[in-house]
């Protein structure tokens, strides 16, 4: 039945060079498919609501839709239209997809050829609102397309991650697109669609035909037959299997507008039907092809998988063929062969895990997996040139669950930087974030430490030794003094995660109240970070991160924060800390954008302690600028914190770490609905200066954007990601990097806001990474993040090359499998 994608077997004794993209037997993970049902009638795709529920659906041809519970190995009845639906061939019930909000809309969509005129159909329906496992049979008609041929009826829908319904519509039939309606941009077949399920008529304002000549719906063009694509869930990249004609097939990514050249080309193969010359500027090629040799006839396009079970390479393309039955893998632009198989593959389907399955024409399902995959609790990370690995997980575990992980390189490898960002979801609404930084084992550090009223300081440390670590800590005051000293012990492999007025942390001596720094010192090497809470008025708990400062003399150099804010509900903290046993002191200078001083003042820090310079935040206005802070002895650790309460109510805490001065520095970026990077770059020369700026995606491809920033002699300047020159037309959603490249030295701070659903503003530390930093450690911890409960928890790691494993560990030390998304 290969007709089922408009591709058709070659019976001819024809012979046919070899593909251009050449398809490799080479296998380099071992594979099994793992049967999950079978005894299906025609199924056609299998997808997740993306409810938290784990439940699988799955599309019957004739009509049907079934639901698969978790682990049920028979399925139940959840919606019937086939008296609806005119099946047979390539026509039947092709396309499923769940609102993003599916949880509380109940609302769904179906792609089907409706019975009797062979048009296409894109529906709304409803679950029943009395059995979450049943659908209202009343519909909602979206769309209605003719149909002039029996072929060529595309069939897929899925919502982008911009929460758009996007819809795959064949050419229309026959062979050869005999009306060019591929073309054609007054048609809506061999396109991809886009449409506002929220607002039916009106049509995405970003659709390239919006406003001028062509059809409102249309998102990209070209298309012979998009069978199946799929949206990768990290990068946000719309990958489409088209199936060809006679004698290739191909795999695109496929863009806002773009033209991907049928009928003038099949794949990458001038076909000479025109109009168009396939000399014509304009036309997009597929990433990878294949010839039509081997018994293969029509691809199946799938997933980038990013599931949890190490089953396959992280972001590697996995497709097939529904004549020949193999399954196909796209890494580094290199396809191979993963599975021959028997099986008529007619879609791929992925789990809420991200795990990736197989559905058969003839009636099964099966799952893909490698046994010789780790468990969950070890995931392969691999970070590109300039590019990313960027792991999240839902949050959706109703218990919570902390720990801390290990970040270990290959052999042939550095280790990357890297975060932890995790946020707090009380009531459907995010309170509150942090982020924690991967750092290398110390074994003595020293931490800014307050508890009082609403205020209270934590401290993390995870023990990673094969033997039990021996923790030996004090307190000083802000005089210097040293009180509350004591011990504890961490077992092999374990962590500890207490608040300052808690065992085993907490003063011998009784105090209510701590206004200085908490000092410890190890026997082995350990990894610790310390979390300041802040309860606000509403009594939701505000977190931020504080460095560990390194104990001892450093040198006397002057110490730049790149940005302070003051006004318009935000006010800063600079924290100064004292990393040896002398006193020392200096001048504490803020500067505004300009260069111009605001303000400059002595400061005296005794031995051990720590001083608070905080800025007004009275003023109505928001005044920005840098920090200088110079010594005549010993220069202090520095790290800002800041607050902002717009009204009556504190809203958000960072607490932002002094950084050394470079010239080439690398941010990990984000550009979303609600959430977009700022940062701040501060020049502490008296000469003016050019700063340069370049932006790659998380794999490390370029954006092509790149930028500068001019700032003033002792200037600073503070921006988010869309407000820097050149980088206007940046789409969303983006993950990626900044590089930041200047002549001479410069400060760099940057900030992830986040816009809650109270349409409050959130900052988070995204610590930049300095490139001409040594790399001395043999693995990275990260010693602390929180998941279930309302916490959810994203890993990142950038900065350099570099590929191995991070392995997870709840507190006791055992491996903590995670849901990844």
């Amino acid at each position: 039945m290969g007709q089922l994608h408009g591709g058709f077997r070659i019976w001819g004794a024809v012979v046919l060079s070899l593909c251009l993209a050449t398809v490799s037997s080479a296998q380099t993970t071992r594979l099994l498919l793992q049967p999950v049902i079978s005894g299906l009638d025609q199924p056609l795709y299998f997808t997740s609501a993306k409810d938290g529920t784990n439940r699988r659906f799955i599309i019957e041809q004739p009509g049907r839709i079934r639901v698969l519970q978790p682990g049920a190995s028979t399925t139940s009845l959840f919606l019937d239209i086939s008296s609806r639906v005119l099946s047979g061939g390539e026509r039947g019930l092709l396309g499923l997809a769940f609102h993003p909000q599916f949880s509380t809309n109940r609302r769904f969509y179906v792609d089907y050829t409706r019975r009797p005129d062979g048009a296409t159909i894109i529906a709304e329906y409803r679950v029943s609102t009395g059995n979450p496992n049943v659908a209202d049979t009343t519909e909602n008609i979206l769309l209605t397309i003719p149909q002039p041929y029996e072929n060529h009826n595309g069939g897929m829908v899925e919502f982008g991650p911009d929460g758009f319904l996007y819809i795959g519509m064949g050419d229309g039939g026959s062979g050869n697109d005999p009306q060019n309606r591929a073309q054609n941009i007054e048609e809506l077949l061999g396109k991809i669609l886009r449409i506002d399920v929220d607002h039916i008529g009106t049509p995405p304002s970003s659709n390239p035909f919006v406003g001028r000549a062509g059809r409102d719906e249309i998102f990209a063009y070209g298309m012979r037959n998009p069978w199946r694509f799929s949206f990768d869930r990290l990068t946000g990249q719309l990958y489409v299997g088209d199936v060809g004609q006679d004698v290739r097939e191909e795999v695109d990514i496929v863009n806002n507008g773009g033209n991907y050249g049928w009928r003038v080309f099949e794949g990458t193969r001038c076909t000479n039907l025109g109009p168009a010359s396939c000399s014509t500027p304009g036309f997009i090629p597929p990433i990878t092809v294949y010839d039509h040799v081997s018994g293969r006839c029509s691809i199946t396009g799938g997933y980038v998988y990013r599931g949890t079970q190490a089953s396959l390479p992280y972001g590697a393309y996995v497709y097939g063929d529904f004549c020949s039955g193999e399954i196909f893998m796209l890494r580094d632009g290199i396809q191979t062969v993963l599975l021959d198989t028997t099986l008529d593959i007619s879609s791929f389907g992925e789990d809420e895990a991200g795990e990736i399955y197989v559905v058969a024409l003839s009636g099964t399902i099966s799952r893909l997996t490698n046994p010789d995959a780790r468990d969950a609790s070890a995931r392969s990370f691999s970070t590109p040139d300039r590019g990313a690995f960027v792991a999240s997980t839902p949050g959706s575990a109703s218990a919570l669950t902390t720990g801390y992980a290990r970040i270990q390189a290959s052999q042939v490898s550095p280790l990357p930087s890297g975060i932890a960002i995790f946020g707090l979801q009380q009531r459907g609404i995010v309170v509150s974030e942090t982020s924690v930084p991967a750092s290398p084992l110390i074994q003595s550090g020293r931490v800014f430490a307050e508890v009082a009223g609403a205020v209270n300081t934590g401290i993390a440390i995870a023990n990673p030794n094969t033997g039990a670590a021996t923790i030996s800590f004090f307190f000083t005051d802000s005089n210097g003094n040293n009180f509350g000293s004591n011990t504890t012990t961490i077992p092999a492999g374990q962590q500890i995660a207490a608040f300052l007025n808690e065992a085993p942390f907490a003063p011998v001596n009784g105090a209510t109240s701590i206004l200085g720094t908490f000092t410890f010192s190890s026997n082995l090497a350990v990894s610790a970070i310390a979390i300041r809470g802040f309860t606000n008025e509403r009594s939701e708990f505000l977190m931020t991160t504080l460095p560990i400062l390194s104990v001892g003399a450093t040198g006397g150099e002057t110490i730049t924060l790149a940005h302070f804010a003051d006004g318009g509900g935000w006010r800063t903290q600079v924290v100064l800390v004292n990393p040896g046993d002398s006193p020392i002191g200096g001048t504490i200078q803020f500067l505004g954008a300009d260069g111009q001083t605001i303000s400059a003042s002595p400061y005296a820090i005794g031995p051990r302690g720590a001083t608070r310079i905080p800025t007004a935040g009275t003023a109505s206005t928001v005044q920005t600028g840098s920090v200088r802070v110079s010594t005549t002895t010993t220069a202090p650790s520095a790290v800002a914190i800041f607050t902002y309460k717009p009204v009556d109510t504190t809203v958000t805490e960072a607490g932002v770490p002094a950084l050394r001065n470079g010239t080439a520095f690398q941010l990990y970026v984000e550009k979303s609905g609600a959430v977009e990077t700022g940062l701040a770059v501060a020049n502490p020369s008296a000469s003016p200066i050019t700063v340069n700026l370049a932006l790659t995606r998380a794999d490390g491809s370029s954006t092509g954007l790149s930028g500068q920033l001019n700032i003033p002699a002792n200037g600073q300047t503070s921006l988010f990601l869309r407000e820097i020159p050149g980088f206007a037309s940046l789409a969303a959603p983006f993950q990626g990097v900044l590089r930041i490249t200047s002549a001479a030295p410069v400060a760099v701070t940057s900030l992830r806001g986040r816009t809650n659903q109270r349409s409050e503003f959130l900052v988070t530390t995204t610590t930049p990474v300095d490139e001409s930093a040594a790399v001395t450690s043999s693995e990275l911890l990260i010693p602390h993040f929180a998941e279930g409960g309302g916490y959810n928890v994203q890993f990142i790691l950038f900065g350099r090359v570099s590929s191995g494993t991070m392995y997870l560990f709840d507190r006791g030390g055992q491996p903590l499998s995670l849901l990844f998304q």
